[in-house]
């Protein structure tokens, strides 16, 4: 029996030990090819000064021997395979455009990026122009043969210049308009006669559309273009893309059927200026592609898109720099996982980032985006249009972004179970208004969507166009018509002209944790007759603080068409505060817009009782004589920062001394001084 039991037990050994073997065989033949896969993906190398495109492709993969142009990439970017690299020499620059044709893979993704030492290599669509001729008093003329046939970036030492307007800043006014073709100004000359030219048309607080002027007679302008919104009368225009504009030093026109531009310089000589003009529309195009990442390369002087991405995946855009694009710096369409993060954009003449619907599950983080859609009339027409961040697909994150400079709004965005969470945006709406640092309406209804952490800052507004000066239509956080299931959480909105969180016509609101400080208007509930089928109801306002820093500032305003104001939500818990001696803290109007149109003011305790609201909220009985001692002070970053304080501060329902203060990451306080 022992020796049976013996026998079986060296039967199973050798057994388990031929199993083994069998195992580290096959492992050692997979190994071998998987290390031969990786040891196949190969980097090419580019360089403008030792580059020669007459070279093997064997060749190109020696940073010794490299090729030397974008041509030459686009010819061979076929026959890249995942887990490739295309590498720019770092302090150079490459003309042209990129057309990304080769997928990469999840594991193995194609890498367009750099190396050597020195500045980031620079993916250009500028022409340099210079043998100008004297074309008129003060007006030079270049030849341009490689600029594109609709121009909308011209810079002169490194400074973007705005097309030649009539007049030079602001708007003309015009009294009626005939539909959507003619707009009457009773006090336009006749000479000289604008037909050629373009008409740029404020026609809304958030519209402006440039068409093209078919004729002009007797002050009526007629054109064609833009969109088919109608013009509102006593609103602005003014004239632009004609050489009769040209009078201020920089303003320029370009004749595309001759392929001559034209730049005032006055005086000045210009060839002592560096001047540039877009020569690609696109700079980086990708259709149909995925799994490519782009690191740690400039952009600059795309006269419409820097990275155009349809219908593509997982494309990834990082550490890179993106300027002067003529139209929207980064534009997707039908396209997932995008990733942009750790980039600056900057002088984007719409939007530096546009993603629609489709483009599901983007990550755009810890970008610097400036200076976006500061010149009106350069910008795309209609509304939506001249803001920092557009995306819309489901499942987005936009993150640790500063946003600083906008023509419209901040970050406009939507989708299921989207977030915009601890962004600092500041000075934004200064083209446009009607508008805010972070927007969301929702025309195709979606849920779940967050507004949490972020700092907003300065809204500026923009009345010059319209007829109305005042109030300036600019919110910190405006959730608009027919939106739904929002959270709004632990944000810090100051000095907005009109209102710091703004609910017009939505539902299902969750608005807590926030610090709302120096509006208006701290926090404005509106239901009006523009969207009559989408009431506010289930609006739950917890744990804000709602500072007036100012006279004439309120704490908590609610508009209705009738007398609905029971039925908009829960307020509760919140902390009132005026830096005045008027207690009114709550404003209600009733049948707005109306002949029956009601107003009511309110103290915190007069409003607990007339409407069983904010039963354990306060309003400390604590004034400051001088508003100057009131402070705001906020972190953007992702540490613990100390703030000497020496004062009081807001804490929950109180003002509390303290001599020092720990301020979280994206977080704020409000203090005065002792």
């Amino acid at each position: 029996m022992l020796l049976f039991i013996l026998n079986n037990t060296i039967y199973y050994i050798v057994k388990m030990k031929k199993t083994f073997d069998k195992i580290r065989n096959i492992s050692l033949i997979i190994f071998p090819l998987f290390a031969i896969h990786m040891a196949s993906a190969s980097s090419y190398y580019f360089s403008t000064s030792k580059g020669d495109d007459s070279r093997t492709s064997s060749y190109a993969q020696n940073p010794v021997t490299p090729w030397k142009t974008i041509d030459k990439l686009n010819a061979f970017f076929d026959n890249l395979k995942p887990g490739d690299s295309v590498l720019f020499h770092r302090g150079e620059i490459f003309y042209g455009s990129i057309n990304a044709k080769r997928s990469g893979s999840s594991s193995l993704p194609i890498v367009v990026s750099c190396y050597g030492t020195g500045d980031a290599p620079v993916i250009s669509a500028f022409a340099r122009l210079s043998s100008w001729t004297l074309k008129a008093e003060g007006i030079y003329e270049s030849t341009c043969a490689s600029c594109v046939a609709t121009d909308n970036i011209l810079i002169i030492n490194g400074n973007l210049q705005t097309l030649g307007r009539y007049p030079n800043k602001g708007y003309l006014s015009f009294q009626s308009h005939n539909g959507n073709k003619s707009i009457s100004d009773k006090t336009l000359p006749d000479f000289p006669n604008w037909t050629g030219a373009d008409i740029v048309i404020k026609k809304k607080h958030w519209i402006i559309d440039r068409g093209n002027i078919t004729s002009q007679t007797s002050g009526i302008i007629n054109y064609a273009g833009g969109t088919s919104g109608t013009p509102t009368d006593n609103y602005g225009y003014f004239i632009e893309n004609d050489p009769r504009t040209l009078d201020q030093f920089g303003e320029w026109y370009f004749d595309s059927s001759a392929k001559k531009m034209r730049v005032f310089f006055g005086n000045a000589n210009p060839s002592l200026y560096s001047v540039n003009a877009s020569a690609e529309n696109i700079l980086v195009n990708i259709n149909g592609q995925s799994f490519i990442e782009f690191k740690n390369l400039l952009f600059e002087g795309a006269n419409i898109n820097a990275f155009r991405i349809i219908n593509s995946k997982n494309i990834t855009v990082q550490n890179c720099r993106i300027d002067f694009s003529g139209t929207d710096a980064i534009y997707a369409s039908g396209s997932s996982n995008l990733s942009i993060e750790n980039s600056a954009i900057d002088h984007s003449q719409n939007d530096a980032i546009t993603l629609d619907s489709i483009c599901r599950s983007a990550r755009i983080r810890n970008n610097l985006i400036r200076n976006t859609a500061l010149m009106a009339g350069m910008g795309k027409n209609g509304t939506g249009t001249y803001q920092a961040i557009s995306a819309f697909g489901e499942s987005s994150i936009i993150e640790y972004n500063e946003i600083d400079s906008t023509g419209y709004n901040g970050i406009y965005f939507g989708g299921n179970r989207s977030t915009a969470k601890n962004n600092l945006i500041q000075y934004f709406c200064i083209v446009k208004d009607d508008g805010a640092g972070i927007y969301l309406g929702d025309w195709f209804p979606s849920a779940g969507k967050k507004i949490i952490g972020n700092i907003i800052l300065n809204g500026v507004g923009s009345p010059e166009g319209t007829n109305t000066r005042f109030p300036l239509q600019v919110e910190g956080i405006y959730i608009d018509d027919n939106s739904a299931d929002v959270d709004i959480q632990a944000n810090s909105v100051v000095n907005c002209p009109h209102a710091g969180i703004m609910i017009h016509n939505a539902h299902n609101i969750k608005i807590e944790d926030n610090t709302i400080f120096n509006n208006s208007i701290q926090l404005l509930l509106q239901h009006d007759n523009l969207w009559p089928n989408s009431p506010i109801k289930d609006v739950s306002a917890r744990r804000n603080i709602f500072f007036c820093g100012a006279a004439g500032q309120i704490c908590l305003s609610i508009l209705s068409p009738d007398d609905e104001i029971r039925s908009f939500g829960i307020s509760d818990s919140n902390y009132y505060y005026r830096s005045t001696n008027d207690d009114v803290a709550i404003q209600t109007m009733t049948n707005i817009w109306t002949s029956k149109s009601a107003a009511k003011n309110f103290s915190v305790s007069a409003w607990q009782t007339a409407y069983n609201q904010d039963l354990n909220s306060k309003m400390p009985d604590l004034k400051i004589s001088d508003g100057a001692n009131i402070h705001f002070e906020y972190n953007a970053s992702l540490n613990n920062i100390a703030l000497p304080l020496k004062g009081y501060y807001i804490h929950s329902d109180s003002a509390v001394f303290a001599n020092k203060f720990t301020l979280v990451p994206y977080g704020s306080v409000v203090f005065f001084k002792n």
